[in-house]
């Protein structure tokens, strides 16, 4: 978790952090998010989803000159990361899982259903795999792949 927080506090350099009121900022880039560090939210809701601060709130964190630390939630800390592994962890065994005996409580494959139409056999190039062919150019005379209206040779006098 800290190799993430050094990566989300290198992508929150180039945001500009502007003071809104007590406890919220407003954070831009590309896009304006609103940071409320009091109540741990951000605009983009990912502060909320992992429970982990975006790099918009990161900035916010900084120019309040607050600690980074204290607005990462506790359960990635060390100390709870060892007591969640202090007791021991039973295994369960399989024998009350229920079993298949019918074909109702499998789930099947999805019925796929053919497009219309023929169906295609033409082979799609990809970048590399294009050619541009060569043709001889009715201004310069010369071969390559433009043509007389192209064409950017200077006319030689004769």
């Amino acid at each position: 978790m800290e190799e993430r927080l050094k990566v989300q506090m290198e992508k929150s350099r180039r945001f500009s952090v502007h003071y809104s009121s007590p406890g919220v900022y407003e954070v831009r880039s590309d896009f304006s998010y609103v940071v409320n560090i009091s109540e741990h939210s951000c605009s983009c809701v990912k502060w909320q989803i992992n429970c982990f601060p975006c790099p918009h709130c990161l900035a916010a964190i900084q120019a309040a000159s607050e600690n980074v630390y204290d607005y990462i939630d506790k359960y990635f800390c060390v100390a709870m990361f060892k007591k969640s592994y202090s007791f021991p962890i039973r295994l369960i065994t399989n024998v009350d899982m229920s079993s298949f005996e019918s074909a109702t409580d499998c789930i099947l494959a999805p019925l796929a259903k053919r497009p219309p139409g023929r169906p295609r056999v033409k082979w799609f190039k990809s970048v590399g795999e294009v050619e541009k062919k060569q043709i001889m150019c009715g201004r310069c005379g010369k071969m390559g792949t433009h043509n007389k209206l192209s064409c950017t040779e200077p006319l030689v006098q004769q």
